[in-house]
Order: C-alpha cells, then structure tokens, then sequence
C-alpha cells in the first residue's frame, strides 16, 4: 500500500512542536477536543477517504483469501487450512484479518461522514456570513464596497 504520508507530531512528542503536553485530566483547549482549520479538515478528508478506499480494496482480497480450499486432503494440509482460513475451532487467521478490515471500514466510513458534515456546517455558517455581511454593505465574493456607508 503506498504511504500517504504522516500525521503532525504531537507539541512535546519527540520530532513535535514542541510545548508541555496537556495531563489526561485536563480538558483540551477549546473545550470539546479539538479544532481544525478548513484547509486542515479537507486534507484530513482527502486522506481518509484514501485509506477507506484502500481498505474497501483490502476486504475484498481478504474475503478472497477466506474462500480458499486447502492444498490436499492429507491431515497437515486440512489443520493448516482451518488455522488460517477457519474452520470448527472458529475463523482463523484469515477470518480475523477480515473481520478486523470490515471494522476499520466501518470505522473510516464514519469517520468521512462526520467530518463532511462538519465540512458542510462550516460551508452553510460561511454562506451565512456572507449573506449577513451583504445585507450590512460589506464586501462578498470578488466584490469590494469599502467601508459600510
């Protein structure tokens, strides 16, 4: 899978920003966790929608892999098809890495849907605040009235 690159490094982290780490106790700054700037939201989306992407790939070849048939009928051949591939004693090897990609999905799939609502809501107050500006004779979109009258 190609890198996508790696997330900032915590302030106080080693390779961080530096800055005291805020104790567990303590409330982030800003009261509900954390804030990010538009263009920051956006390449967050752009990135998860890669690795949600990649990982609705990724089930498919591991749903592939469950379906697989063991090599002979020998002994060694059926216990090691159930230990990878599952089988009476539960999912096998294979079975958990499926079950754990359909997780993962599940979990960026949510994951883009909440931040492009928060897209959305950020796009809607922003509109607002145009249309609030121009009702006050300030500037819009390519527009410059100068100073309200």
């Amino acid at each position: 899978m190609p890198s996508r690159g790696t997330a900032p490094s915590a302030p106080g982290a080693p390779g961080g920003g530096g800055g005291a780490v805020p104790s567990p106790s303590s409330p982030p700054s800003g009261g509900h966790g954390f804030s990010l700037s538009r263009e920051e939201a956006e390449e967050a989306l752009r990135e998860f929608k890669g690795i949600y992407d990649d990982l609705v790939r990724m089930e498919a070849q591991a749903r592939q892999l469950r379906e697989m048939r063991p090599a002979a009928e020998d002994p060694a051949s059926l216990a090691f098809h159930e230990t990878v591939v599952g089988g009476a004693a539960g999912p096998g090897a294979f079975g958990y890495g499926h079950g754990h990609v359909l997780k993962e999905i599940e979990f960026f799939g949510r994951l883009v849907a909440r931040l492009e609502k928060a897209l959305g809501l950020v796009t809607e107050s922003d509109q607002d605040a145009d249309r609030q500006i121009s009702s006050a004779g300030g500037s819009l979109s390519g527009e410059n009235k100068g100073m309200l009258e």
